[in-house]
This record gives C-alpha cells, sequence and structure tokens, in this order.
C-alpha cells in the first residue's frame, strides 16, 4: 500500500508571521499605553500645582504693577499740583509788576510834591523887613546868592533815624534852586566842616563836587546842638566873600540861655560898613513827636529876622 505523500508543514508561514507581528505590535501599543498612562498620572498634580503657582505669581505681579500705576499717579498728581502752584505764582508776579510800577510812580510823584514843598516853603524866606528884592527867583524862591553855607546841626536827635534823608534831600533841594550859585561850603553846628582839607575855602558848584557832598552826607554825624558855634564861624570866614552870600542853619533843638545876647552877636559880627547884614541868613527847622523844635526855631526866627533872612519850619 502506498503512502499519502502530504505537503511539508511550514513552521514559520505568512499566517504565523502576521500573528507574531499583530501580537508584537499588541505588545507594544500596550506598552506605551501603559507608560503614556503612568506619566499622564504621575504628572497631572504636578503641572497643576505649577499653573496655580504662576497664577498667583501673575496676580502678584498684577498687584505689584497696581501699586507702582498708584505710586507714579501720586507722582503725577504731586507734579500737577506744583505746577499748579508755579503757575499761580507766576500770575501773582504778573499781578504784582502793575502794583509794583504803581507805587513806585507814587513815590516819584511824593518826592516831587517834596520838592514843590519845599520850595514853597523857602519862598517865605523873604521877610516883610527884608529891604532887598533878589535879582532872580524862582516860584518866589530868593535864588540871587552866588555862594551858600550850610551849617547843619548833625547831633543824634537830627542824623538818627529816617529824617536825616530828608534833611539831605532838602539841602540838594536848595543847592538845585540857585542857578547862579558859584560855591557853597558844608558845616555842622558845632563849626566842623564835611570837608576839613576845604575849610575856609569854597567848594567849586560843579557836578562832581555835588555829587559827593550828597554821598558825604548820610556819614556827616556826630556833632552837636550848637548853631551859634557854626554861624560864627562862617560869618568870620566867608564875610568877605565877593558876591552874594547866603546861610542856611538847619536843626531841631536848642538850649540855652543868653539867647538874646547871642542873637545879638550873631548881627553884629553880619554887619557890613554900612550897617546892614552882610550875608542873608536863613533858618530850617524840622520838628518831630518829642523835642525842643520851640527853641531853636524861636531863635532862628530872631535871627532871620535881623539878618534879611526867613525861618521855615518842616516835619520829619
Amino acid at each position: 500500500m502506498k503512502k499519502i505523500q502530504r505537503a511539508p508543514v511550514e513552521v514559520f508561514n505568512l499566517a504565523f508571521l502576521d500573528i507574531i507581528s499583530c501580537a508584537f505590535g499588541a505588545v507594544i501599543m500596550l506598552v506605551l499605553l501603559a507608560k503614556n498612562g503612568t506619566e499622564d498620572t504621575e504628572r497631572g498634580p504636578a503641572n497643576l500645582s505649577t499653573l496655580v503657582a504662576e497664577v498667583l505669581q501673575a496676580q502678584q505681579s498684577v498687584e505689584e504693577l497696581k501699586g507702582a500705576l498708584s505710586d507714579k499717579q501720586d507722582e503725577l498728581s504731586a507734579a500737577e499740583q506744583k505746577t499748579a502752584s508755579v503757575t499761580e505764582q507766576e500770575k501773582n508776579l504778573e499781578s504784582s509788576i502793575p502794583r509794583a510800577q504803581k507805587t513806585l510812580q507814587q513815590l516819584q510823584d511824593k518826592a516831587s510834591s517834596l520838592r514843590a514843598e519845599i520850595r514853597q516853603a523857602t519862598a517865605m524866606l523873604n521877610t516883610p523887613n527884608s529891604t532887598d528884592t533878589p535879582d532872580d527867583d524862582v516860584g518866589g524862591i530868593p535864588t540871587d546868592a552866588e555862594y551858600v553855607v550850610f551849617v547843619i546841626d548833625n547831633s543824634g536827635s537830627m542824623s538818627g533815624g529816617r529824617g536825616w534823608s530828608r534833611v539831605i534831600s532838602v539841602v540838594n533841594d536848595i543847592i538845585e534852586s540857585h542857578p547862579k550859585m558859584k560855591g557853597f561850603q558844608i558845616m555842622a553846628a558845632d563849626g566842623d566842616f564835611m570837608f576839613s582839607s576845604k575849610a575856609g575855602d569854597w567848594l567849586p558848584d560843579s557836578k562832581r563836587f555835588r555829587q559827593m557832598a550828597m554821598q558825604q552826607m548820610p556819614n556827616f554825624t556826630g556833632g552837636k546842638s550848637a548853631p551859634e558855634l557854626g554861624i560864627l564861624k562862617a560869618i568870620n570866614l566867608y564875610k568877605k566873600t565877593k558876591g552874594t552870600t547866603s546861610l542856611y542853619v538847619f536843626g531841631d533843638d536848642y538850649r540855652v540861655n543868653n539867647l538874646d545876647a547871642i542873637v545879638r552877636q550873631i548881627t553884629s559880627q553880619n554887619q557890613g560898613a554900612d550897617g546892614k547884614p552882610v550875608m542873608r541868613i536863613h533858618g530850617i527847622g524840622f520838628s518831630r513827636a518829642s523835642g525842643n523844635a520851640e527853641t531853636f526855631a524861636a531863635f532862628m526866627q530872631a535871627v532871620a529876622k535881623r539878618n534879611r533872612g526867613a525861618f521855615v519850619g518842616l516835619n520829619f
């Protein structure tokens, strides 16, 4: 009997390889799925914590930015307020300029009024007993003198405080009111000269010497109230001057027991060969709330009346 021959069995045929391949692929898939599932399970909470931390950090940054913004807003507000204050100050300064200009104009007007007052007061230097008529006059002021002497009480009562500036102003105005003046001199009431090197001489009437005298006046202080000394010394030194001479005596105080005798002495010494006064002697009295201006006024009125002059009273 003949054996039936069967086809040989191939262990590794196509179907077997397919199964093996599928099985291997399935294992790999399971491994991959298991790995991915594990990582997701393990990393999920960590990722959430990280996200929460990032959110919290972002919120903190936002709060910090809000705080910084608030600070900047405060700085901006302060800067705006400062700018507004500076602008207001500028407006105030701009508005104060017209006020300052108005005040300056008022002071200038007051100075002009003071000069006019002095000129009007000086016009009173012509007394009814005077027999001479000035060659020239400005608004009734006798300005014929070619030489002018100032005998000024520069003691503490006169030179202390603001009143001294008015004395200086009056001196300057009297000088300017004499258009024919050739020379002048300034003495203290007790006989000292402002410019000791020029004692007995005349200061030339020039712009330079006027400025020098006015600049020196604020420092020309410290004498005493003894006008008779300055008057007698001025008469002795300048009586023989060729030309008309006026003597202005400034004071605010005088204390003497033999007033009549001093007046007679001054009048006698000022007489010329014809028996008439050589120099005009005028008195400028300054009064204040306290002091003894009445005695000085009485003294100078008596002297001026007998020496072709007059007395003018002014307030400090």
